[in-house]
């Protein structure tokens, strides 16, 4: 970040916060992979932590507030607040756009935080909407997320989740054997899963153990979320794709809400999306478990 665009980020944050934030001084974060991410600090005033993007950003940075304020509607669970997002633009005629928030010290969770994490997870999930969807699209990774509303669950799947990513596989050169066998399961989703009928809870959305911590009290942090309302197993599905998230907070989980035993194919057809996201965002690296994905899932459907 350049000096013009630091004395940016610190005269709007006086106007927004107070005077005592002209001064703050930035130390990077040493998180996030899509956004720069400072922490600025100044005498007497609490921390704040700063998202900073190119201008089109702001849209990002406006949806993702939206899902933290609907992420506070679980009060088991600690999200930072919002203080507000702008586009900039500094003395040297750069364009940025900032998202500040509540800075909250995270660390890793400990065996002792598994049970509180589980219970918590619950908890978001049991805040229950009355359809599948939400009230805007938003973004999982720098990937627009539709999220229309829909009364049934797998026809919200489809359309809303696996078919925007097959079109964006295609655009990004994925091959059309590969297309095909995507095409083939979209269209036996209904048929085989539909027994399957969820209610809609309100969910994360991009839930991995990257974009969940504890606070130094150990009450569990949420952040970076792609909420909507879905079928709360896609939110444990994609916490056990990347590991890092001990079995202990399953089973405090399960304890609230129990598991169904066909839960592990739904997991595959849940990681789908993600494996597919993956693939679309960061090319062919991804390949293979799209594949591989697929073929579990095909063997089962036809």
């Amino acid at each position: 970040m350049n000096r013009a665009l630091q004395a940016a980020i610190q005269n709007r944050l006086a106007d927004a916060l107070g005077s005592a934030y002209g001064a703050v001084r930035f130390e990077p974060s040493g998180t996030g992979c899509i956004n720069e991410t400072w922490a600025a600090r100044a005498a007497g005033v609490e921390p704040v932590f700063i998202k900073l993007g190119g201008a089109d950003a702001l849209p990002m940075y406006e949806l993702e507030a939206q899902g933290l304020q609907a992420l506070r509607r679980c009060e088991a669970i600690r999200v930072p607040g919002v203080h507000f997002f702008d586009g900039l633009e500094s003395d040297d005629g750069a364009v940025a756009a900032v998202l500040v928030l509540e800075f909250i010290p995270l660390t890793s969770p400990r065996n002792q935080d598994d049970a509180r994490i589980g219970e918590a997870l619950a908890q978001l999930h049991d805040i229950q909407g009355n359809a599948f969807g939400f009230d805007s699209d938003n973004f999982i990774g720098r990937t627009p997320q539709i999220n229309g509303w829909c009364d049934d669950w797998w026809d919200f799947w489809c359309r809303n989740r696996l078919q925007p990513q097959q079109r964006l596989a295609q655009l990004r050169g994925m091959r059309a054997g590969l297309l095909d066998k995507l095409q083939r399961l979209i269209e036996q989703v209904p048929a085989q899963f539909g027994m399957h009928q969820p209610q809609p809870s309100l969910l994360h959305g991009d839930l991995w153990s990257g974009n969940l911590a504890v606070d130094p009290q150990g009450r569990p942090v949420l952040y970076d979320p792609a909420v909507y309302f879905g079928d709360a197993e896609t939110d444990l599905a994609m916490l056990k794709m990347f590991g890092g998230v001990r079995p202990g907070v399953f089973a405090a989980y399960h304890q609230r809400r129990p598991d169904s035993p066909q839960s592990q194919r739904r997991r595959s057809l849940y990681d789908l999306y993600h494996w597919l996201n993956h693939f679309n965002l960061f090319g062919v690296s991804y390949l293979g478990q799209v594949e591989n994905t697929l073929d579990q899932l095909l063997e089962f459907t036809d």
